[in-house]
């Protein structure tokens, strides 16, 4: 640290020479790294961020100076080893202006489900480098004994860990920059055990996919907090539009200005884009703009159902085999009463037969009294016609009077509650239905009905041809209680995951 602070007072004190140039933060002025290689900003975000299983390179040139450019590149493969957790591995060349890192970066993160939509996640970042001065155009006089101004050559080990409290798609992280740091190389190289850099973000995406029909879609606010030793605390926002195709972003720092960037997806794969930074405050208005660019290649496309009705595709397989054999136990019990109402019936029906037998015997005897119990059988079966025929009128009155009430119906939608109404829905009937999820992908759709019948579920679905959309519903009801009951008891305990209704209120 003594060696450190020598340094910077013997280049303050010889700006004349040199021309005055401008200090910046030490930090990897990574802030408006939003979708590849984010894990550099908060290590959780190799789960998500990241996109894996990709290899994203990450360059950023600072006011994109010639001479003591000082710069950044960071290239990164992350790799999902399943829904809870992720591993990455990387080469970073970071230039401060003072110093020259270049070594390699391991990122590991590890997610703790703690209720439905809710999971603790923690990472770290470990940094090996090798430590030498940047800026070599003073060379100090040999008659004059300042070790401090040696050259270093110092490997340095930095750790640097991470959390992410995420609850929906609401998440607030944490991550300190250089907790720990090792010098491995024994020598009097800088130790930056006291140069901690905490950073605090708070971020929510909005998935609008199913408004735009691209199921990736989403919108990124990033609002947060760095606190920079010996430097003023740093505080911005970002914004990230990303659909399947392309992305847009803008944001504002403190200190480093505002910045637009964009970029685009080659056949799903390959992705490129860059951003532009301009300083805005009165002191940085000299100096020229920052360039970033990014490059991104996707091995693997992530399962998008996450995005589409928020859940995870995991489940915790006791809990579910569990249902599985209360759904069966409840399955055994009503075949077990239907056949017992069919043995009933049975029974029922051949005493009736051997009632008819007898009486016909009867009849034989005379054909007068023959004649007479035709002729009331006839009577009989006359006036159960008339019945069958009254109750089917009925039957039709009382679904035309609920089809009426159906429509009568008024609704309210609360506050934070999913609910879509249309007039008509070709092959439905008005009502009152509970969405399970709704897709663009055939694919995605039928290995979603596949999983629900396994889980010894009934759905249903119909296709809308407006948005061109897959609905799969679980149950059809009348009126708009008995679906907010369903949806609120999940399905009666039957379906652990969100649901919304959807109304066909008939013309």
């Amino acid at each position: 640290m003594l060696r450190l602070l020598i340094y910077f007072s013997f280049v303050f004190t010889t700006s004349v020479i040199w021309t005055q140039e401008r200090t910046i933060p030490a930090d990897f002025r990574q802030h408006t790294l939003t979708q590849f290689n984010a894990n550099l900003l908060n290590a959780t975000h190799g789960l998500d961020w990241n996109n894996p299983n990709s290899f994203s390179i990450w360059t950023r040139w600072q006011w994109q100076t010639i001479d003591g450019d000082p710069t950044t590149l960071f290239a990164n493969y992350s790799h999902k080893i399943n829904q809870k957790s992720a591993i990455g591995i990387g080469f970073l060349q970071h230039n401060t202006g003072v110093y020259l890192n270049t070594g390699g970066n391991i990122n590991y993160v590890y997610a703790i489900p703690l209720e439905d939509n809710i999971k603790l996640i923690f990472g770290a970042n470990v940094f090996g480098f090798q430590e030498i001065l940047a800026d070599d155009r003073f060379v100090p006089d040999p008659d004059i004994d300042l070790p401090e101004l040696e050259s270093t050559n110092a490997f340095i080990v930095q750790f640097s860990p991470s959390a992410r409290l995420q609850v929906n798609h609401f998440s607030l992280g944490i991550t300190v920059e250089n907790a720990l740091d090792f010098n491995l190389s024994g020598n009097d190289g800088a130790s930056t055990a006291d140069r901690r850099v905490f950073t605090g973000t708070l971020s929510n995406d909005f998935l609008i996919g199913p408004f735009l029909g691209d199921a990736d879609s989403f919108l990124r606010p990033v609002v947060y907090v760095r606190s920079i030793p010996d430097q003023d605390t740093q505080f911005g926002i970002n914004g990230l539009f990303s659909t399947s195709k392309f992305w847009v972003q803008g944001g504002y720092n403190s200190f480093y200005g505002v910045s637009g960037g964009l970029g685009a997806t080659i056949s799903k794969q390959l992705s490129i884009g860059g951003l532009i930074e301009f300083g805005i405050d009165d002191i940085l208005q000299d100096e020229k703009s920052t360039l970033e660019l990014i490059a991104s290649y996707h091995f693997g496309k992530m399962d998008s159902r996450k995005k589409v009705v928020g859940f995870d595709v995991e489940r915790d397989d006791g809990l579910a085999l569990e249902r599985i054999n209360e759904e069966m136990e409840k399955q055994r019990q009503k075949e077990i009463a239907a056949q017992k109402e069919l043995d009933e019936r049975e029974s029922q029906e051949k005493a009736i037969v051997e009632a008819l037998r007898l009486e016909e015997n009867k009849k034989a005897e005379e054909e007068k009294q023959k004649a007479l119990i035709i002729e009331q059988q006839r009577k009989k079966d006359s006036i159960t016609q008339a019945k069958i025929k009254a109750l089917k009128q009925e039957k039709a009155q009382k679904k035309l009077d609920s089809i009426a009430k159906l429509r009568e119906q008024k609704v309210e939608v609360k506050a934070n509650e999913k609910y879509e109404e249309v007039a008509s829905a070709a092959g439905l009937e008005p009502g009152f239905y509970l969405i399970a999820n709704v897709f663009g992908t055939k694919r995605y759709f039928e290995s979603f009905m596949l999983t629900l019948k396994k889980k010894g579920l009934n759905p249903k679905s119909f296709y809308r041809s407006q948005n061109k959309f897959n609905y799969v519903y679980l149950e059809r009801y009348d009126t708009m209680s008995e679906a907010r009951k369903a949806r609120d008891s999940k399905l009666f305990g039957n379906y652990p995951d969100k649901t919304w209704i959807f109304r066909v209120r008939g013309k």
